[in-house]
């Protein structure tokens, strides 16, 4: 027909890849990781018909929302995140890279909203403030949701510089209101961590969500207790869930 021809190289000559070579399997060399992000392109988004999504999401939210990525890993350890793509590398685009994003998303579609899906955002030193500079020298208002840490989201000022550049929205791994089940996740947080994080945000108008776990491995009735405490003591807007059946006395 009058489809496009793409000649393909050799097999071997791609890395990261597993094929069947005279029989067998094959491994090319390894991939390795893309550490510099901004030499990416950003998404082809006028390859999609944004219109059913903003009349659905209007339809069932009342609001238009994407989804963006602006780092890839997460550098922490908590031992029972199964990493399965970056591992413990951690590797961001730029602000400017970002926002020229956001600059295209304002022209192609004007959603109302974005959530930004990075396990963990902003985490390198200046980050968000640059973040907000750049939103500011360009014209560009967005609200946001993002994923951090409470730990992360206590230092300098974080909170002030996430919220003038449009956070509506945090989700946290709260995971336990107990401190000896943090300390065998590996998380390196600290419980009075989440309420004062939970308590600046809310001053500042953001709304917090908690991801909790129960039934870690030893966990007991009694801090199953502390964590629905912790829960009605700091009402998070929204909690959602894990649950292992393996809580013991």
């Amino acid at each position: 027909g009058d489809g496009i021809i793409v000649r393909i190289g050799p097999r071997h000559d791609v890395a990261g890849i597993a094929f069947v070579r005279n029989g067998g399997p094959s491994t090319t060399v390894k991939r390795p990781v893309l550490r510099d992000l901004d030499a990416l392109p950003l998404p082809a988004w006028d390859l999609i018909d944004l219109a059913p999504y903003r009349a659905i999401w209007k339809e069932s939210q009342g609001h238009f929302s994407l989804n963006m990525a602006t780092t890839r890993g997460c550098p922490f350890k908590c031992n029972w995140c199964a990493k399965p793509i970056y591992g413990n590398r951690y590797n961001s685009r730029s602000p400017e890279h970002v926002v020229r994003e956001l600059e295209l998303l304002k022209e192609l579609g004007a959603p109302d909203h974005i959530w930004f899906a990075d396990d963990i955002f902003g985490l390198k030193p200046g980050w968000v403030q640059r973040f907000n500079e750049v939103l500011r020298e360009r014209n560009i208002t967005v609200r946001y949701t993002i994923q951090s840490r409470v730990d992360l989201l206590l230092e300098g000022d974080t909170i002030d510089a996430l919220v003038a550049s449009g956070l509506q929205e945090v989700w946290v791994g709260a995971e336990s209101g107990s401190q000896r089940i943090h300390d065998a996740m590996d998380k390196g947080t600290r419980v009075e961590q989440i309420a004062q994080a939970t308590r600046a945000l809310r001053s500042k108008g953001v709304r917090v969500c908690f991801f909790l776990q129960f039934g870690y491995l030893d966990e007991t009735e009694a801090e199953v207790e502390q964590t629905i405490r912790m829960v009605e003591e700091l009402m998070p807007d929204i909690v959602t869930m894990e649950n292992v059946p393996t809580v013991t006395k």
